[in-house]
């Protein structure tokens, strides 16, 4: 019995430390056209490059945790949008069809 009271209490450790929670406290899914139209990705993880196939599409996000930077270029550069919990069913007109990178800043929950 004490074997497995320490073995949860070691598991529960385990899951308080940062990496755990930063897994657990980013999501954001990001869309081709306004009001969450056209195609959807769904991610957690942060992303440097969006591809040839998203790179200046997104026009729309639905930030579900964390708090997340958008970007004008690969690799986390120019421009930066930085977005909490919250459906933006707009980016508006300086931040449509620009985005080529984006990446979790401050997990949440």
């Amino acid at each position: 019995m004490k074997l497995r009271y320490l073995a949860t209490a070691a598991l529960l450790a385990l899951c308080a430390l940062p990496g755990a929670a930063q897994a657990g406290g980013c999501r954001a899914v990001v869309y081709w056209d306004i009001d969450y139209g056209g195609e959807r990705w769904v991610t957690d993880h942060d992303v440097s490059y969006v591809g040839d196939h998203w790179n200046d599409k997104i026009s729309s996000i639905k930030v579900i945790s964390g708090e997340w930077e958008f970007f004008w270029d690969a690799n986390y550069g120019g421009e930066v949008l930085r977005l909490g919990p919250g459906r933006y069913r707009y980016v508006g007109d300086h931040w449509n069809d620009q985005i080529s990178s984006f990446r979790c800043v401050r997990p949440t929950g």
